[in-house]
């Protein structure tokens, strides 16, 4: 044996991964193998159950060979049903229930195995999946108690246990398939952590990820204890894992273990050891975690899934941070060989080379491939003996002290999170997107090199969110790059190859913004990541506004929810303009006590309703209406089933409004069923779907919405109309994500399953509560006295009279392309600021010239997000106050104003203004909609579903001007009442509007 690899042993315990457990089973009994919330499951109810099932799935054709999918919850029936498989000579395959149904049902397909093990059962409709389907029993125990016996099998260390999917260069998912010895190698006698009774681990890992061995067979191998996690690890959940379940060891991926680390590095206290592997690793979180806890040992492991998880562990010393080379990656553990090789030669000591792995851990290969499967293990000779390896990819070299240092990758493939990614997948599938026309993914690498997130490029027409919705629709979501960016033409090399450098070069402003300083404190640390979350960004500097890096203001929604969930602090979206700096929100944080800002006001019998929804409550045909054109075979006892579904799940829709005493939103203890129309056909269904969904909804009665199906064959239109009192944009999305997800489960004949509760009303209701309770409303308030005393009215040429609150109109639409928005959106990031700034300033110099007036003000409508994203309604608005002469800058300083200044509602600012006199002027005042709210993409299998808003023959704005993104474009469309305004008003606004954003900032930048 090659000189840094320990010579073989043979196994003690068992050869197989079941053998193994049964062995422990027999030595302790009645020691707690699993736990789970208040469960408590001992090795040999683990043990009898494993057996029962073991013989329920004899019965369904389970035996030695064969791939069995397994799609469950992590419970202690999930554990028994693999070990059950493992009893049966089979191997499994854990999937994810939430990876995208087509690839769900490919891999079942691939694994070709007799039965797919759920519970998820099928009971109408088409089978769920191409395999008949098996439900185990909903107690672990009962199966225990009722311990059948299976008949013995005949299976070895080199025989199949698991498969494990994996990203392909090729586009799909490779199947790794690993031998039972893989994992006995490991824990037979364990020498790299101290696994044995006593330990207790949080099982945490993926089960579809390798990781999963260490964290759940390396307890249950060894007499220890998992306990199965049910939410991610953070610093309090790895605290009251601790405390409660006795937690002492963990293994966590490299990223996870830093994000601790620099949160809250005490939530270690009382965790005896630490392996940490999937990725690089960071010096600098080391030294800090060993600083903090010097008795506590950390384990380096390095290995990948070709050669079952772990090949090498390394304990880490303080003086390993400081070693030029970095952490070593370790010795070779047991059965397991490391060798070294430049092509077919074998490296010397010291020489760097690939690393090529061989021993007992080597997969058997990859499933129904096997011409890469003799492209990545090839046999090699060493030292005379020609032996089968796995080449990684990865370069290194053996050090003086015999241990293996790392010297990065040969390939392309990239890590992050413990997930391995080959680029090329990615790219391949977004090059199958209709539109596309080449795609390059890049990694986005953070201070220590590791990589922190991707970055896809694409040339083609497709739009951005399109490729992105087209990419979790096909991948999971760790193949989704954070950053999409489409360029006119992917940059090339003479010789027509792909220019990665001009590529990287790119990517580099985004990644290290000039002139920003890293954050100090870890608070400064926490916002900087939330930050860096939102908007893909690796790196997040302290002294930069975050508009200036990217975000707007649905950004900075998503930050403020985030911060909330993070902190446990309703933060309102006026803090992040007044504050809009990490450094800035981190001191705001500092200031604020977790779960500061008052509750909800008490009502008895209701949840109480914002200022906002009061204003909907008087008019019952004031309905917000969304129409699909649905082509294909559309399942309509399906979708009826859905709407079902969501109606039950959210309460805002199924509730009752009413006004009399205190307005108050009611859920109902029944939620009942919905309105749901089924038209026959009609010669012109456009007209009849309207017809039904512009009817008046009775919100008393809890009557809040209808939806309505219209068409025949592969032809359909399918609307909803939801009451404003319980619906604006930001609902949208909620909505059409929870429809189609419904949707997918009742055409699969089974439940949905959302991933948890929404918001109820009381939750939604108190974060608004909280979130104004921490605003400063009275200086709010001082500000709008102020700003818009002595307001007048815009006076129009040619201007009607009109008693009626609703009056007909006339619509003008222009398209700005990407090109004339360029130095627009350059002024934007520049100064930290949005785009709301130059929308508001081209409208406004249109409206001085309409007027003739030198001070004009518009209305615009705002959305108070932030807090738990569910179906409600927060629009409220704001007045923007323009003169004559403004500048770009002005007009910047009036907006970020504005929006500071945003958390008082605008009917106390409105109430206010028309106390002093100064109020009618609001009454009819020009409107401005940025509708920058994400689509509401439906996605219904097998369909494909268009977005078409259904346009009412009246208005009740005078003049109106939407905004809403078209990819890289902007569509304006102007919608005047010509009982009010003459209607070629409309045209000439529209066309103003696209005059003063394609003639450039320029004109703007030095006015008076």
């Amino acid at each position: 044996m090659s000189g840094h690899n320990p010579a073989p042993r043979p196994y003690r315990r068992g050869g197989t991964v079941h053998e193994m457990f049964g062995w422990c089973a027999r030595r302790w009994p009645g020691a707690v193998a699993l736990v789970h919330g208040d469960r408590r499951v001992t090795y040999a109810e683990l043990d009898a159950a494993s057996d029962d099932y073991a013989v329920a799935l004899d019965a369904e054709g389970v035996g030695p060979g064969r791939l069995v999918p397994v799609l469950m919850p992590r419970t202690p029936e999930f554990i028994a049903v693999l070990l059950a498989v493992l009893k049966r000579g089979a191997a499994y395959a854990a999937l994810d229930r939430g990876w995208p149904a087509g690839r769900l049902r490919d891999l079942i397909t691939r694994l070709d195995g007799p039965v797919v093990v759920t519970t998820d059962v099928v009971t109408t409709g088409d089978q769920a999946w191409p395999l008949p389907s098996w439900r185990p029993p909903a107690d672990v125990c009962a199966a225990a108690a009722a311990h059948r016996r299976p008949e013995p099998v005949s299976v070895g260390p080199r025989d199949p246990s698991v498969v494990y999917f994996t990203s392909g260069t090729t586009g799909a998912p490779k199947g790794v398939v690993s031998p039972h010895a893989g994992t006995v190698r490991l824990f037979d006698e364990c020498a790299f952590a101290p696994l044995g009774p006593g330990s207790v681990l949080a099982q945490a890992a993926p089960p579809q990820w390798d990781g999963f061995v260490l964290d759940l067979w390396g307890p249950l191998l060894t007499g220890g204890t998992s306990v199965l996690v049910d939410e991610p690890i953070v610093p309090r959940t790895l605290r009251e894992l601790v405390a409660r379940d006795g937690v002492n060891g963990a293994f966590l991926t490299t990223a996870l273990f830093n994000m601790i680390v620099d949160e809250d590095s005490g939530a270690f206290e009382g965790v005896g050891w630490v392996l940490i592997g999937g990725e690089r690793v960071s010096p600098a979180h080391i030294r800090r975690f060993l600083r903090r806890h010097p008795g506590a040992t950390l384990h380096n492991m390095y290995g990948p899934v070709e050669c079952g998880v772990v090949v090498t562990a390394h304990d880490v010393r303080p003086t390993d941070c400081d070693d030029p080379d970095g952490v070593p990656l370790g010795r070779v553990l047991g059965n397991t060989e490391v060798h070294l090789m430049d092509g077919d030669r074998v490296c010397a000591d010291g020489e760097a080379g690939e690393l090529c792995l061989g021993g007992d851990g080597l997969a058997l290969g990859y499933l129904g491939d096997p011409e890469l499967t003799t492209r990545a293990f090839p046999q090699v000779t060493v030292d005379g003996v020609t032996r089968r390896v796995y080449r990684t990819g990865d370069l290194g070299h053996w050090a003086a002290d015999g241990t293996l240092r790392f010297g990065g990758r040969a390939d392309r493939q990239v890590k992050i999170r413990g997930h391995r990614i080959e680029p090329a997948e990615i790219e391949r599938n977004a090059e199958s997107v209709p539109g596309v026309t080449g795609a390059a993914v890049l990694p986005v690498r953070g201070p220590g090199g590791a990589c922190k997130d991707l970055v896809l490029y694409y040339d083609g027409s497709g739009a951005e969110e399109t490729v992105r919705k087209e990419l979790e629709r096909r991948v999971p979501e760790y193949l989704v790059p954070g950053r999409i960016r489409r360029l006119r033409a992917l940059p090339r090399l003479a010789n027509g190859k792909l220019d990665h450098r001009a590529l990287e070069r790119l990517t580099r402003p985004a990644d290290a913004p000039a002139g920003g300083a890293e954050p100090v404190t870890a608070g400064e640390k926490a916002v900087a990541r939330l930050v860096g979350e939102v908007l893909a960004a690796p790196s997040v500097p302290r002294d930069v506004p975050v508009f200036a890096l990217g975000a707007d203001s649905l950004d900075a929604a998503r930050l403020c929810a985030r911060i909330d969930a993070e902190f446990g602090v309703p933060i309102p979206v006026s803090q992040v303009f007044r504050t809009p700096t990490v450094a800035g929100l981190a001191g705001w944080l500092a200031g604020v006590e977790a779960g500061a800002g008052r509750p909800a006001p008490a009502v008895s019998g209701g949840v109480p309703l914002t200022p906002q929804q009061r204003a909907h409550l008087d008019d019952p045909a004031n309905l917000c209406r969304l129409v699909w054109r649905v082509g294909g075979e559309l399942d309509v006892a399906a979708l009826a089933a859905a709407v079902g579904d969501v109606h039950r799940r959210h309460e805002a829709l199924h509730a009752r409004y009413g006004a009399a005493g205190e307005p108050v939103a009611v859920p109902a203890a029944d939620p009942g069923h919905p309105e749901f129309v089924r038209l026959p056909g009609y010669p012109d269904p456009q007209a009849a779907l309207t017809d039904v969904l512009f009817r008046p909804l009775d919100i008393s009665a809890g009557r809040v919405w209808r939806a309505v199906v219209t068409g025949e064959g592969d032809r359909t239109l399918v609307g909803v109309a939801v009451h404003h009192v319980a619906f604006d944009g930001a609902a949208e999305s909620v909505l059409a994500a929870d429809l189609g997800t419904a949707y997918r489960a009742r055409r699969a004949g089974r439940a949905p399953d959302f991933g948890g509760p929404a918001a109820s009303l009381a939750d939604l209701a108190a974060a608004y509560h909280r979130g104004v309770a921490l605003a400063d409303t009275t200086a709010q308030l001082a500000y709008w006295e102020t700003e818009l005393a002595g307001l007048t009215e815009a006076a129009f040429p040619g201007r009607l009279t009109s008693e009626e609150a609703a009056g007909p109109k006339h619509r003008a639409t222009r398209t700005v392309d990407a090109a004339a928005l360029a130095p627009w959106e350059e002024y934007v990031r520049g100064h930290g600021t949005t785009r709301l700034v130059y929308l508001a300033a081209a409208y406004a110099r249109v409206l001085h010239t309409l007027t003739g007036q030198g001070d004009v003000a518009m209305v615009v409508p705002t959305a108070r997000r932030g807090g738990p994203a569910g179906v409600t309604c927060r629009v409220d608005s704001l007045c923007l106050r323009a003169r004559a002469g403004d500048s770009l800058d002005t007009a910047r300083d009036t907006v970020g104003r504005a929006l500071a200044a945003q958390d008082v509602p605008f009917a106390e600012v409105a109430q206010s203004l028309f106390m002093a006199g100064d109020g009618a002027a609001l009454l009819s005042a020009p409107m401005l909609l940025y509708q920058d709210d994400p689509p509401p993409s439906l996605d219904l299998p097998g369909c494909t579903a268009e977005l078409v808003r259904p346009d009412t023959p009246t208005t009740s704005a005078e003049l109106e001007a939407d905004v809403r993104p078209a990819g890289d474009a902007l569509t304006i469309t102007v919608t005047v009442r010509t009982d009010r305004l003459p209607a070629r008003y409309a045209d000439e606004v529209a066309a103003g509007i696209g005059r003063v954003l394609a003639a450039g900032p320029a004109p703007l930048l030095s006015r008076r």
